[in-house]
């Protein structure tokens, strides 16, 4: 038995309590400005139980920021990722750039004034493919699935077909549209999804959309498998055809920045990845 509730406390700032009779565990833990608005919730869902463990899918702003005021609020919870995501977290310099869109994300959100706890963000506990991870009634096996970034991973119980995904496998942008988030390189992320599609899933938790069950998991990976290779397809030959890539970023934004999308990637974040991705999309395969 087990339950998986959206704890986050804004829009963007993405995060799910899974608990089980004994264990609990926050799936990644949002902005550190939303933090302070996020705890309250966690708690009130907890009801007094303890906080095991703060499972980071990977290593971004939006993700990982606020598992430090997590972390502070229940000292007894691991922080929990892999050892490529604990390498960035420890940079100073990637702590900038995380601060950077931290403080970019609070002043589109009014907030111009919270606690910075990045310098004291650690993860606890490195976990690579195949590590379990304990939650009673549920054993969490760890799927590396790079393609979005280098470090993110999901957790997967075969008895519960039950699978925390990660943004390798995309974001859904709308009805049967599902934007790639493919930072790394393309082959990569289609393997990725690849794997997860072979597994038996009947619950499959996204990251910046929530638990989906039944046949729409298969539709979900399908969709995601789908438009991935889709928007290579359609940033090739548009390129082919000469457009720059301010034009390709705006193709990407006409076919995935919907109002849906809007609601949890700021424009200035969703310029950045789209760049990268694009990039990636027109590298010819070795």
């Amino acid at each position: 038995m087990y339950t998986v509730t959206p704890v986050g406390a804004v829009p963007g700032s993405d995060a799910y309590l899974l608990t089980t009779p004994t264990h609990a565990a926050l799936l990644d833990a949002g902005f550190a400005f939303a933090a302070k608005a996020m705890l309250p919730i966690v708690a009130s869902r907890l009801g007094g139980r303890p906080l095991q463990y703060i499972l980071l899918t990977h290593s971004h702003y939006d993700h990982a920021s606020g598992s430090a005021a997590a972390k502070k609020r229940w000292p007894e919870a691991q922080i929990v990722a892999s050892a490529y995501a604990a390498k960035i977290l420890a940079k100073e310099s990637a702590r900038d750039v995380i601060r950077t869109m931290n403080d970019h994300a609070a002043r589109e959100h009014g907030v111009f004034d919270y606690e910075d706890l990045l310098a004291d963000l650690t993860v606890d506990r490195t976990v690579a493919d195949g590590d379990l991870v304990d939650m009673g009634d549920l054993q969490l096996r760890v799927l590396e699935l790079p393609g979005h970034t280098r470090c993110s991973i999901g957790f997967y119980d075969e008895p519960a077909r039950l699978l925390l995904g990660c943004e390798t496998l995309g974001v859904i942008s709308g009805p049967g549209l599902v934007m790639p988030c493919c930072l790394v390189d393309y082959n990569s992320t289609r393997q990725a999804i690849a794997r997860v599609r072979a597994l038996a899933v009947n619950q499959l938790l996204l990251p910046h959309h929530g638990l989906i069950e039944g046949e729409e998991c298969q539709r979900f990976l399908a969709a995601a498998d789908f438009w991935l290779a889709e928007t290579r397809r359609r940033l090739q030959a548009a390129h082919d055809q000469g457009k720059s890539e301010d034009d390709l970023l705006q193709l990407l934004k006409q076919w995935f920045y919907t109002d849906l999308a809007r609601r949890y990637q700021p424009e200035k974040a969703f310029d950045l990845n789209a760049r990268y991705t694009i990039a990636l999309m027109l590298k010819k395969d070795d």
